[in-house]
C-alpha cells in the first residue's frame, strides 16, 4: 500500500508559496513602475507644452527612480559579492529599466520648472 501514497517533502508547499509571492511582487512592481513611467513621460511632456505645473508627478517620479536604482544597485553588488563581472546581460536590462523612470523624472522637473505659456 506505501507504493501507491504520493511521496511528500515537508515544507515544499509552503516554500513554493513564498516563491511564488515573492516573484509574483517583483514582476507586478516592474510592471507597475514601467506602465507608470511611461504615463508619467506622456503626461509630463504634455504638460510641458502647456505650461502646466505638478509637484506629485515630481514625487512619483523620485518614487518610481528610487525603487529601479536600489534595484540596480542591488544586483550590482550581488554580482560584486560573488566574485563575477556586473558588466552583464542582466546589468543591460536591470539599466535599461532604471531609463525609464530617470526620464519620466527629467520631464517631469522640465515640466514644473518651465514658465507659464513657455512651449520649448
Amino acid at each position: 500500500m506505501a507504493l501507491l501514497e504520493p511521496t511528500t517533502v515537508p515544507g515544499l508547499d509552503r516554500a513554493l508559496l513564498k516563491l511564488f509571492a515573492i516573484f509574483s511582487v517583483i514582476v507586478v512592481t516592474g510592471l507597475v513602475v514601467t506602465f507608470g513611467s511611461i504615463v508619467g513621460v506622456i503626461r509630463a511632456v504634455r504638460r510641458r507644452r502647456r505650461g502646466q505645473h505638478s509637484l506629485p508627478a515630481i514625487v512619483f517620479a523620485v518614487i518610481a527612480t528610487t525603487i529601479t536604482a536600489s534595484w540596480l544597485s542591488y544586483w550590482v553588488a550581488h554580482d560584486v559579492r560573488d566574485h563575477s563581472n556586473p558588466i552583464n546581460g542582466l546589468l543591460a536590462i536591470n539599466f535599461a529599466l532604471c531609463v525609464l523612470p530617470m526620464t519620466w523624472l527629467v520631464n517631469a522637473i522640465r515640466a514644473h520648472a518651465s514658465k507659464e505659456g513657455e512651449a520649448s
